[in-house]
Parts: structure tokens; sequence; C-alpha cells
């Protein structure tokens, strides 16, 4: 057991990126350029904005803040009371003390996706978009763009987190809405979209393994953020699955589990919530992201020349799990 727990704290491979691999970053503020006009300009604003923003200002408008159409011409109206409720701007109110200019999370932003650069060569930094949208989406990654509701992050205790209705925000959720969750949760948002193959119908070992792969490069382009806020984790609860690794691992691999391809077995696993079920309620909902980590950790520690390349080409789950023996 205390092997187990000691891989749990190693510390993952360095990454060094070169020079030439260092990239810039900037924290745009779609948020501010909502809420710091004039209200009854939205309609020049929201132009502007489109010009600036391109397709990801429609996306935002039309599939986040679910307003109108982009060319509707209530649009500006539309705007105007949003920016006017007096939630979304208290919410506004609460970014702006708490968040300022981001600095912090736009210096983390550069490390992580300058480290991603040195792994994959090729890989493509994205726009970074702040924006509010009401408690809508917390992390949207598009294509070219990661954008983030800035109002997710203004602190777990924040009178305005009070406000939320508990059926849709539930105390393991509110418990997440603090600044250090920010950079975590939206790099890892970008991995999982543009790092995993579609697993759709596959069963539940690969979705360990493939998320698992994602957690792995998480902790090594955020070296800086503590394990449990990369794994969405109290430390309380971090602590509990590191001592309790075995019995975990005892549990998932009990009869068919671990090939069982029904939603019910993979989403127990895999699917967030206050605790997992069928395990104490000490337990953290998702607990198969720690557990795929693991299984990743194991492999990269019997492999210690594979690259993050050739991690992510790898297509043989089996050739991970057996690797993956906790005790």
């Amino acid at each position: 057991m205390l092997a187990a727990m000691a891989a749990c704290t190693d510390p993952p491979a360095a990454i060094v990126p070169t020079k030439d691999q260092r990239v810039a970053v900037t924290i745009e503020r779609l948020d501010r350029d909502l809420f710091h006009a004039k209200p009854d300009s939205m309609a020049s604003v929201s132009l502007r904005a489109y010009a600036r923003y391109g397709e990801f200002y429609r996306t935002y408008i039309e599939d986040i803040l679910q307003g109108a159409p982009i060319d509707d011409p209530r649009l500006p109206m539309v705007l105007h009371r949003f920016v006017l409720d007096p939630d979304w701007s208290e919410a506004q109110q609460a970014v702006d003390s708490v968040l300022g200019d981001m600095a912090a999370e736009q210096a983390l932003f550069a490390s992580a996706f300058t480290r991603l650069k040195a792994v994959f060569p090729d890989s493509l930094t994205p726009r970074i978009v702040a924006f509010n949208a009401g408690y809508n989406y917390g992390i949207f990654p598009t294509d070219s763009v990661l954008g983030f509701g800035a109002e997710w992050f203004i602190g777990s205790e924040h009178p305005v987190i009070g406000y939320l209705a508990p059926e849709a925000f539930p105390q393991f959720v509110k418990a997440r809405m603090v600044p250090e969750m920010l950079v975590p949760s939206a790099v890892k948002g970008w991995l999982l979209v543009h790092y995993t193959r579609d697993i759709t119908g596959a069963d539940l070992l690969a979705n360990l393994v493939e998320t698992g792969k994602v957690m792995a490069l998480l902790d090594a382009l955020l070296p800086e953020v503590d394990a449990h806020l990369k794994l969405a984790f109290s430390k309380e609860q971090l602590a509990w699955c590191e001592a309790k690794e075995y019995e975990i691992w005892k549990r998932l691999a009990a009869g068919d589990q671990l090939f069982s391809k029904k939603p019910d077995d993979i989403g127990r696993w895999m699917s967030d919530g206050p605790f997992t079920n069928g395990l104490p309620r000490e337990s953290p909902g998702h607990i198969g992201e720690w557990v795929g980590l693991r299984m990743v950790q194991a492999y990269m520690k019997a492999n210690p020349k594979i690259t993050f390349a050739q991690l992510f080409a790898l297509r043989d789950d089996n050739a991970i799990l057996r690797t993956y023996k906790p005790r």
C-alpha cells in the first residue's frame, strides 16, 4: 500500500520546451466587451464583437448564451436585457473583483500550451476567450477557440454562487467554482475534445485508458497545479483514492465490468456526481478518470522512453492494462 501511495505522488516527466516552442497567449475578454459597454450601445458593440471574434461570436450568441440568431434585429435588445439583468451583472462584477485582469491565469495558460507545443509540435494553440454566459456553459472548446464562462470561477463561497438553484447546481459542483479550477478545467476541456479518439460503443477499459491518457498529459502540462484540482476532486477525495486504490480496483475489476459496453456500467465509473455509486460516500464521482490516470502512469513508468505522441497513438488498451498492478 505504501508503494502504491508513493507512486500516486510521482511528478510527471518534465517537459522542457525550446525557445522556438514558446507560445504567447492572451485571454480575450468578451465578457468585458459586453458588460463594460453602455447598455444602449449594444448594436454597435455586437457588430464590433462579431468582427473581432468571428464565428465564435455567433457560437456564443446562439449556442452558449442561447440569446437570438446573430442576424436577428432583436439581438441588441436581448443583449441590453442581459447586461442589465441584476443576476448576470452581479456575476460580472464578481468576475471583475475576484479574477481581475486574469494575469495569473494567462501565464498558466501560456505555460500549458507551450508545453503542449513541445510535446506535439504541430498542435494548434487556441484563442482563449472569457465570456459570461449566465451559467449556461463553463467550458466551451471549438475547433480553434477555448472559451470559458468566467462567472463559474468566482469562488464557491461567493453570494452569487449561493443563489444558484441546488437542483441544477448541487453542492459538489459549487465546491469546484473557485479561481484555482479555471485553467485546469479549461485545458482539460481542450484536451478531451482535441486529443481523444472516438470510442463510441467501446468498453469500460477503453474509456478508462483514453481518459487516462488525457489526464496524464494534463498532469504534465500543468505541473504547477495541485493534483486534486486537475482531477476536480477535493484534497480529501484524492487522499481517499490513494489509500483505497487496491479496493477500488478490486470493485472495478469484479465480474465482466471492465469489458462491459453497457452505458450503465461505463457511466457508473466515468460520470460525474457527489460520489461513485457502489463505493463509500468518501469517494469522488468520475473516479474512472483517476483509475485511468493510474493505469497510464503505470504504463509510462514501465516504458520510460515512451513519448506522449507514442502513447496517444497506442491502440492496445490491454497493453496498458497489463502494467497496472495496484496492491
